[in-house]
């Protein structure tokens, strides 16, 4: 069972580029109907990119020609789609993003009734009834017409997991990314009495994740000391994972909010496994196993992070990249879900957040490093000469070795760690130089 559309997190890429095209898209409306044949309605969400307007239509004209009505949210993040496709009980969720990547891309994450994203079996199942769809797109100038009744349930939800603390004299800045929380995420903690201070909530359809959010956490740690604030937080453009930073800069990632939640939160409990990607620090790993808490170790993308969770029964998975996933809530990442709990945990200690920071690891020294090759990647990932070096280099005492293809771009990613940094270098520069060889 080979996918050839979806990768890890949907389906991603240049617009008006194949797939993320109009005539692609259309059909993949119908392909949706062909796999689930009583679909009767579905919802659909985007993020502020220019290019959102025109999936939407295609979307719309697509599953109109199948008879599926759309209810569209207008801009909204990737769990407030999955939180109202199973409060409401839309056949489909659909959220129009590329997450953390530049303007110039776009995709689609697919949520089922549930609230949770699909299996790599019904992906490859809807690809092959999208693989016998042999109809010409017809285009019609339908109108796509906003509902503004999305906020309120999702904003009561997570209020009500927190009611009785009063976080009305925090100081927080938040990094919306320019993308979907833009102005949900700023009244949200406004909402609660905080003192706010709003960075990136000037959408222009280009600017979503351009030098701002998740993926820049050194300007979140500067202007978190700048503004001297409790807490900053910083979402990626669908606002499905987040990077913290203390009150000292510090920045707090995936694998140490894990750490954090899973050791101070005493609704998860120190009694359940926690599962992370093999992507994650091994000091992350050793602080779990001299916590006494069971780790679990998954491939790379929040699917597998899921899959794990749902077989070790885990209340909570994540990824070191601050994709953090609750098991009830539709095991969807959700950037202000996480933060609220970080602040959840220093609010009831009446301790700074810096204070659990320091009591957590001095991170390994880790590389990751990203290959664009002419080959295959995963043909390359097979050849003799990288399983030989893979073989020597993981057989070495606190020595990390991942390579893999990205789920979601063309490239191959390699990562090392270790606590010696020569160690590190010399083998990154080793893979590298072999890959390149065996690419030609």
């Amino acid at each position: 069972m080979k996918k050839k559309y979806f990768g890890t997190d949907g389906i991603r890429g240049e617009v008006n580029k194949f797939p993320i095209t109009k005539d692609f898209i259309y059909k993949l409306a119908i392909a949706l109907k062909l796999f689930k044949a009583k679909t009767k309605n579905v919802l659909v969400g985007k993020d502020t990119r220019i290019s959102g307007s025109f999936i939407e239509n295609a979307l719309n004209n697509g599953f109109k020609s199948v008879n599926v009505s759309c209810d569209f949210m207008g801009v909204a993040s990737t769990p407030m789609v999955s939180f109202y496709t199973k409060l409401l009980k839309y056949d489909f969720g659909i959220m129009i993003s590329a997450s953390h990547n530049q303007f110039q891309d776009n995709g689609i994450k697919i949520f089922k009734k549930n609230g949770e994203k699909l299996s790599d079996f019904e992906e490859f199942k809807i690809e092959q009834k999208y693989e016998l769809i042999k109809i010409k797109p017809t285009f019609l100038n339908l109108p796509v017409l906003y509902k503004d009744s999305y906020e309120k349930d999702y904003k009561d939800y997570i209020i009500k997991k927190f009611k009785n603390k009063d976080i009305s004299k925090l100081k927080i800045l938040i990094d919306s990314a320019n993308g979907s929380v833009y102005k949900f995420a700023p009244n949200f903690f406004k909402h609660l009495g905080c003192d706010v201070v709003s960075y990136s909530d000037k959408p222009n359809g280009k600017n979503i994740n351009k030098n701002c959010g998740a993926m820049f956490p050194k300007r979140l740690s500067a202007l978190t000391l700048k503004h001297k604030v409790d807490i900053g937080i910083s979402f990626d453009g669908d606002a499905d994972r987040v990077i913290i930073s203390d009150e000292k800069g510090n920045i707090i990632d995936g694998d140490n909010i894990l750490a954090i939640i899973s050791n101070y939160d005493t609704r998860l409990g120190k009694n359940k496994p926690v599962v992370n990607t093999k992507m994650s620090n091994l000091s992350f790993r050793n602080f779990m196993k001299r916590s006494k808490i069971k780790l679990i170790l998954s491939d790379v993308g929040d699917r597998y992070v899921i899959e794990k969770m749902k077989k070790y029964k885990a209340r909570l998975g994540g990824e070191p990249s601050g994709h953090i996933i609750f098991s009830d809530n539709g095991y969807c990442g959700d950037g202000i879900l996480t933060a609220m709990y970080i602040i959840n945990i220093f609010i009831s200690s009446g301790e700074k957040l810096s204070h659990f920071y320091k009591g957590l690891y001095k991170k390994n020294y880790q590389r990751l490093i990203n290959i664009s090759t002419k080959e295959d990647p995963i043909k390359i990932i097979k050849e003799k000469e990288i399983l030989k070096i893979k073989k020597e280099i993981s057989s070495k005492k606190d020595l990390d070795l991942l390579i893999r293809k990205s789920g979601t771009e063309n490239l191959l990613r390699i990562m090392v760690q270790s606590s010696i940094k020569s160690e590190v270098d010399n083998s990154i520069k080793r893979i590298v130089q072999l890959v390149k060889k065996l690419d030609g």
